[in-house]
């Protein structure tokens, strides 16, 4: 049996993204469903503290934490 991947409920808290556009917001809830929670901690810290892009940060994400 596989591990439990743990998950975002339905939306990231509104304080983890503070700063963030709109569209950021949205594309993150939307990633948020596909991907595991430390992933997608993963991309808002990169988003947040490098001033990386969504892609980059989901690259770079991918590589280092996986799915």
């Amino acid at each position: 049996m596989k591990d439990k991947i743990e998950k975002y409920n339905q939306h990231i808290p509104a304080s983890k993204t503070k700063g963030f556009t709109e569209k950021q917001i949205t594309m993150l809830d939307k990633h948020a469903k596909k991907h595991s929670k430390k992933h997608v901690d993963k991309m808002i810290l990169l988003m947040k503290k490098e001033g990386k892009s969504f892609s980059e940060s989901h690259k770079i994400a991918l590589a280092k934490i996986g799915k």
